[in-house]
Parts: structure tokens; sequence; C-alpha cells
């Protein structure tokens, strides 16, 4: 379909969707494809593509209606907006997937923030001259039933054993930014030859090695939950010179907790611009961080103190961290800012996969590898939408249209399965015509 367009408007070419499925296929351009020759009728490509077509417009059932569409009109939607030239039957393209090589996928990763980072717009994530890394591990596939050998178990109280999938994903974030940019995850897996299962730290041990190597020329500040907030993995931090802020909690920290109790501390309370918490700060230098290592930390304590109609006060605790940055009366509202910013790895990331058609637990498969590879396949899909919605103007346009974010891409789902569009663009500009709007004159 094609559209008159009336406004004019500037799509930045290199982060628009047809470049960033550029940069997708960029990572299979040295790909190997070990099957047999008769059995590659669907690249590898093809289906990775096809793949995330489905997690980019949320829905798993997208496939028929583009064979149908091609049938009637000698291509699909697959073909105008993937570049997609074959996609394979359902189970074919799980078997598919699951043959790929987990780190096939990394390069996009790198690909997409390497081009926000040319546009500018990773400039606004920098804090301190750095970039706050969340970091925290989420379960994708859960049963008491099917399992494989790199799946963990946990034996529940019944004696039955739970099989699930983990994975640690790390996410760049910043307390003034609603958007995050996910990063390459590290999948949490049973492997032979291993007797003790893999775990989050384990996870965490391989990640951030692998993303310092990925990216060199980056400082980063790492953000994590009490699990995390130990000697041998700050030793670790610190050994790369790199700073880190922990939330510590009283189970895992009571010499600290002890400590800070009579020891001396400097206070600072804030008011944010329209506001009506202050946030009362304490901070503590040359806390031991536990009883069997010299490693000391700086703690800051927080509390939110609210006033009622009637004048009483209450205090609330925001949060314990400890961390190796400087704090002081200039620095501590900043620093406390960015420790509770690791709340965005929940809400803005693993909740919005969770809660906003993603569909992150679906089982998509299992038994060949499948499952991590459609967790990249969907981090990468969510990735575009995050790369979409802080710099394409027009998908932007469409969002302030009132539909709710699950509203809207249910619409978009619809569009894609039931009409064929000349682009991405054009479908977004028929979007806005259908809600008796004007579209724009893209240039």
């Amino acid at each position: 379909m094609t559209f008159i367009m009336h406004i004019k408007m500037k799509i930045k070419k290199h982060l628009s969707l047809a470049p960033l499925i550029e940069g997708f296929k960029a990572s299979f351009v040295d790909y190997k494809d070990n099957r047999r020759e008769n059995s590659t009728n669907y690249t590898a490509l093809d289906t990775a593509l096809s793949g995330l077509a489905c997690m980019f417009y949320k829905s798993g059932s997208m496939v028929n209606f583009q064979e149908r569409m091609e049938t009637k009109h000698h291509k699909n939607n697959f073909q105008t907006q993937f570049g997609v030239t074959n996609t394979p039957k359902d189970n074919q393209m799980r078997s598919i997937i699951g043959a790929i090589p987990s780190s096939q996928f990394a390069p996009v990763f790198e690909n997409y923030l390497t081009r926000l980072q040319r546009s500018k717009h990773l400039a606004a994530f920098q804090f301190q001259k750095k970039y706050l890394v969340a970091i925290d591990g989420t379960e994708y596939y859960s049963s008491d039933t099917i399992s494989c050998p790199c799946c963990l178990t946990q034996t529940k109280r019944d004696g039955t054993v739970q099989y699930s999938h983990k994975v640690l994903q790390p996410i760049i974030c910043h307390p003034d930014q609603r958007h995050i940019v996910p990063l390459m995850p590290e999948e949490i897996k049973n492997t032979d030859g291993t007797d003790k299962q893999d775990c989050e730290i384990n996870a965490a041990n391989r990640l951030l090695p692998a993303i310092r190597s990925r990216h060199p020329r980056m400082s980063f500040i790492w953000l994590a939950d009490s699990l995390y907030a130990t000697a041998p993995f700050i030793s670790g931090i610190l050994s790369a010179g790199e700073e880190f802020i922990f939330r510590v909690k009283k189970g895992d920290h009571k010499k600290l907790y002890n400590h800070i109790e009579t020891a001396p501390y400097e206070s600072l309370k804030t008011t944010a611009e329209r506001s009506k918490t202050t946030i009362a700060h304490r901070w503590y230098k040359d806390v031991p961080l536990n009883g069997s290592t010299d490693i000391t930390v700086t703690v800051i304590q927080a509390f939110g103190i609210t006033t009622d109609k009637k004048g009483n006060k209450k205090s609330t605790t925001l949060g314990v961290w400890a961390t190796n940055l400087d704090v002081n009366d200039v620095t501590v509202a900043e620093v406390t800012r960015a420790g509770r910013s690791r709340w965005k790895i929940e809400n803005e990331c693993f909740n919005a996969l969770k809660n906003q058609g993603y569909d992150l637990t679906h089982n998509w498969g299992h038994v060949n590898g499948e499952s991590f590879n459609f967790y990249l396949l969907t981090m990468l899909a969510f990735y575009i939408h995050q790369i979409l919605d802080m710099t394409d103007p027009l998908f932007q346009w469409c969002r302030r249209l009132g539909r709710t974010f699950k509203q809207f891409w249910n619409d978009m789902e619809f569009l894609f399965r039931m009409f064929l569009f000349d682009s991405w663009e054009s479908m977004l500009c028929f979007y806005i015509e259908r809600n008796e709007e004007t579209p724009p004159l893209l240039i």
C-alpha cells in the first residue's frame, strides 16, 4: 500500500527499521550452516528473521497469514519489512533456530549500540562520564515434566522436580531516562562435565568480562542486588578498575549493618523539583564489607520523608547501598538515584516482556536449544522497539494517538497479518490515517 504524506518528517536513516534489520543480517554474513545440503531449503538467516518478525509483532501465528498473502500478491510483509526470502513452517522454524549458536546474535546487540552511539542518543545515558549497567536474572521457562540436559533443577517440598531455564540480563540505564538499552545476556544453564549447578553469580563472572571485551572503550558502573555484594565478585570489579553500587540487605550483611549502627555518618536532605517527598541521605565511609575480607565500602542509607495534610511526617526506608564511588554532599543524591535506577531492569525490562504481549515465558521450543535463542529474538525485538520509541518521530507520532502500548501492538499485528505494505513506514502512515490524522511526509 502507498499513501500521500503531507507533513515533512525526517527519519534517521540508520535507526529506522530497515537499517536495523540490515544490522541483524550482518551478523549472519559469515555464518556456516552445518546442515546437510538437501536440508537447507530455508536458510538460517531467513528463519531467524522470520522469528524476529514474530517477536517484533508479538505473535507466533503469522506464518500462515503471510503464506496466503504471498499466494495472492506474490509477496508478503516478511519480505517487504524484514527482507525474508522463504519462511519455514512453525516446527521447522523452531528446529532451525535451535541449531543456531546463540553467540551468533551477540554482534546484533553490539551493532545497535554502535548506532545509538553514532547518533549521540547513548550520550543521554552517561553518568559521571560512564554507563550504569544493571544486571539481574530472570526465568523464562519452567516445567514439572519437560526437561533437557541444560535445565536447572529445583526439588520442591512435595519431592517433585521443577525444571527451568534462566538468564542473566544486563541493561544500560539512567535515572532520568525511561528507556533502557539491552546488552547481550548470559545464559544460566547446566553443562556436561560439571558437578555443581550453574547460578547467577557464576553467570555474572562470565558476563562482565564478555561485556568489557565487546565494548573496550566504554567504562561501566555496575548495579546489582545484595546477592552480588560479595568479596570475590567485588574484587573482580575492583581489579578491573571499575565502580559499583550494590544493594545490601541485613540478612546478607550482618557485620556491615552492625558496624553502621554505631559508626559516625554524614547526612543531607534533598527535595526534587515538584516532589512532595524529601529524601534523607546518610552515608558511612570505610565500612567493612564483611568479617572475612579487608574490602571496605561506603554505605548509603536513603529515607523518604512525606508529610500528610495534618502535618504528620512519615519516614520510609528507600534502600541501603554499598559503593566505591566518591560520596559527599555534592554527589550523594546523584549516587542514590543511580542506585535506585537498578529497579528499571525489573520494571522497564522484565515486567514489560512478561506483561506487554512479548510472552517471555511462552514455550517457543525446548528440546534442541530453541528456548534461549527465542529469548534472544524476543529481547532483540524489544531492543528495536526501544530504539524506535527513542529515535523514530513517525513511531512516536503513532504512540501519541492514545492507544496503550499493548493496544498499539495489537493493532500493528492485525495490520501486518491482513494487509500488504511496501514498508514499515508505509504501515505506520496507514495506521495514522485510519485514526483520522494527517500522515507526515517522510524525508
